[in-house]
């Protein structure tokens, strides 16, 4: 075949553009043409003139570095606010706004580095497809190790680690994420969860209280990282304070960051993501082999693995969270079938949204790397065709097509092609009817590139699915990340939250919040609770509200898993599983027990519910329904919720006032015409069994004279309140 020469080539393309405007096909026209005349007569590739030198490898490691570096302070500074939420409220907007981008980067991600065996191949919910797909997922990850273990027994080296000092290196770089370890399921079953679904969501929050050592602080898993790293000799602040995010400590992967605020941001919204979330809580509780190496390869280096081999088998596919999660999963889909709440198929992709975001997370790479190799994959091109001195005026964007082609050969310099890579695509993507924003198949383009379109052959296979998947990801020009992601799932527009009909307490701004008045008592120094309650009247306008809303008191003061790794914070979780029906705490974990051999053991909420029935009142179906009105009850109750929205500057007086509910609680169980029998029983244990804990409470705060006197400052203001509201 003999290469033609470039004058003929050129006044065939002159003949071409004086019949078409079409901007698109021409530039693709000079790309095809260009490539010709880099091969000879057996298509072996020539050497072009003049083509811009590649930047050192140490130039280009070092932009890239750069790039990381941003965009981990990034995520840096989200983890921080996220963590202190009572001193940056109005991070709540721009948290959603990033939770929204990681989901649709998790859906992307998914097409992007598309595999045989993925959850997306499920396309409508199936119990045995989605067993099936996690049994065979788990198998190949089987297999992997098997295959690892016969390496290593061949006399190959350590695979993970080269040297001690790696590994211990990758342990304290893994800290951010360890150190908030169980906190996607952190904000789930509070008292603002729908109550229809709070038996659905404490199954899931199971998992967290499992992760924290359900109140055990040796079992605590954020404390056996801590004491890991500390064994190794790596001492780092508190996660939750400003010093644990600077430079100097090292702790720069992007990809640790960026999962780790991935778990904080989905746990602030249970109610609006409570899909997503179960998706999350599905993929990250499966057993994975980065895991079963780190269990075999730490000890050769004279390191514990205990924390690994912990998470091996708590996180188990028979009893343990892995079972519990997939269990958690078909509940809830049983729940929409059977109420309606929400179209099973968009819960369905919901779930495996959240499944795929957790997936991403653990991946180094993002969107932005595979834009950034779209955006190369045309700069070549558009190198090459450069080369044939194209002089069509057509556009693309603001500029001709031969200002596009030139440029790529007006500098060497990186910086300039990722200008022009960044610059192009945006051009490109506005390029209709080529390009039709979130829909390749209405896009020219695409068209032209198959079987029988006059471009045909212009790009590769991979090229072209790459094309396709980047002209679906695009959203309108003004569209905001959650439109996007809601147009990725399915539907167009936001979704309104169907699984509750109130809006979530937890995604509001604190200052939404009623502002809650003074604590009342600031002059008693000693402890001393006051006599058993003494009230013969009942007033269920007053008591109603009060009993609904005080579940909520200590709610929030556990939902930082780093803040559960001390000695108080420990107790206040048996408290907070007492109040919400679990039982006494044991040596082992409940695991699969709690959901396959259920006890009668109503929580605090299904008390009132229970109360509602008897006297046949309507039944509240959430927190607000159960506070309407606006007697002084209600008003109080307010009070409750917004200081419970601020754990950390009111620890001590929500203890306090939580305790002064225990008085409230031993009156209840004391009367026949509140509860039934059973449940009067089951108040009486929860109560004596909160009682213990608080005097162990008391012990942990004695020495801290603050918090000694809010505890008891808050105990006196909800001993006032409740006689003066009750009386």
């Amino acid at each position: 075949m003999k290469v033609q020469s470039r004058e003929a080539i050129m006044t065939a393309l002159d003949a071409v553009y004086a019949k078409m405007d079409l901007s698109f096909l021409s530039f693709v026209v000079v790309i095809v043409t260009a490539l010709f005349l880099c091969q000879n007569s057996r298509w072996r590739a020539l050497s072009l003139p003049n083509k811009p030198q590649k930047s050192s490898n140490t130039k280009d490691k070092s932009r890239f570095n750069a790039k990381l570096l941003r965009q981990t302070q990034i995520y840096k500074d989200l983890y921080f606010k996220l963590q202190n939420l009572e001193s940056f409220p109005d991070v709540l907007p721009e948290a959603k706004r990033q939770l929204f981008l990681l989901l649709r980067e998790g859906l992307l991600m998914a097409e992007y580095k598309s595999q045989p065996r993925s959850i997306a191949n499920i396309e409508k919910y199936d119990a045995v497809a989605l067993t099936d797909f996690l049994d065979d997922s788990r198998q190949d990850v089987l297999d992997n190790f098997e295959s690892y273990i016969r390496r290593r027994q061949n006399g190959t080296g350590t695979e993970l680690f080269s040297t001690r000092e790696e590994a211990v290196e990758w342990l304290k770089s893994c800290a951010p994420l360890n150190f908030v370890d169980g906190a996607w399921l952190a904000h789930l079953h509070k008292i603002t969860t729908p109550f229809t679904l709070r038996g659905l969501t404490k199954d899931a929050w199971q998992t967290y209280s499992e992760e924290l050592g359900d109140g055990d602080l040796d079992k605590n898993h954020v404390l056996i990282y801590r004491n890991l790293l500390r064994d190794v000799g790596v001492l780092l602040p508190d996660c939750d304070a400003v010093e644990f995010i600077h430079l100097r400590h090292g702790l720069d992967r992007e990809q640790i960051w960026r999962n780790a605020v991935g778990h904080l941001l989905i746990s602030l919204f249970p109610n609006e993501f409570l899909p997503e979330i179960l998706g999350m809580n599905l993929h990250f509780e499966s057993l994975s082999l980065n895991m079963l190496k780190t269990n075999k390869e730490l000890p050769e280096f004279g390191i514990s693995a205990y924390y690994f081999a912990l998470h091996i088998s708590i996180d188990n596919a028979d009893s343990g969270h892995s079972a519990m999660a997939l269990a958690t999963v078909m509940r809830f889909m049983d729940h929409v079938r059977k109420t309606g709440s929400m179209d099973c198929d968009l819960a369905w992709k919901r779930i495996q949204a959240g499944y795929l975001l957790s997936q991403s997370l653990e991946d180094d790479e993002t969107v932005a790397d595979y834009e950034g190799k779209l955006g190369s994959m045309m700069f070549q091109k558009g190198y090459s065709a450069g080369q044939v001195h194209c002089t069509s005026r057509v556009k693309i964007g603001r500029r001709t097509l031969m200002d596009w082609l030139s440029s790529t050969r007006d500098s060497s310099d990186a910086d300039d092609h990722d200008k022009w890579k960044s610059e192009f695509l945006t051009a490109l993507a506005d390029s209709r009817p080529w390009v039709c924003r979130g829909n390749s198949n209405k896009s020219l383009l695409m068209r032209e590139l198959r079987w029988k379109g006059r471009m045909f052959g212009a790009f590769t296979n991979v090229e072209v699915e790459r094309l396709r998947i980047w002209i679906d990801s695009l959203g309108e020009r003004d569209s905001n990340p959650a439109s996007d992601y809601w147009r990725l799932i399915g539907t167009e527009g936001s979704v309104p939250n169907s699984l509750s009909p109130l809006r979530e307490r937890s995604s509001l701004p604190l200052s939404a919040l009623p502002r809650p008045r003074d604590w009342l008592h600031g002059d008693v120094v000693e402890f001393d609770p006051r006599l058993p309650l003494a009230i013969t009247e009942l007033r269920l306008e007053a008591l109603l509200p009060l009993w609904f809303v005080h579940p909520a008191i200590l709610d929030n003061i556990v939902r930082s898993p780093y803040r559960t790794a001390t000695g108080l914070i420990s107790q206040v979780l048996m408290i907070v599983r007492a109040e919400m029906g679990y039982q006494w705490e044991s040596d082992i974990v409940d695991g699969m027990d709690v959901q396959l051999f259920p006890i009668y053991c109503p929580d605090l909420v299904d008390m009132g519910l229970q109360i509602m029935r008897r006297y046949k009142l309507p039944e509240p179906t959430c927190i607000e329904a159960a506070l309407e009105g606006d007697n002084d009850a209600v008003m109080f109750a307010h009070d409750i919720l917004a200081w419970a929205e601020r754990p950390v500057q009111n620890c001590g007086q929500l203890l306090g006032l939580s305790r002064a509910f225990l008085d409230l609680e031993i009156w209840m169980a004391g009367r026949d015409d509140l509860l039934w029998n059973d449940a009067k029983q089951v108040l009486l244990q929860v109560a004596d069994r909160k009682g213990k804990i608080f005097d162990v409470c008391l012990g942990e705060i004695k020495g801290d004279k603050e918090m000694y006197r809010a505890f008891i400052n808050g105990y006196e203001t909800g001993r006032d309140r409740i006689e003066r509201l009750l009386e």
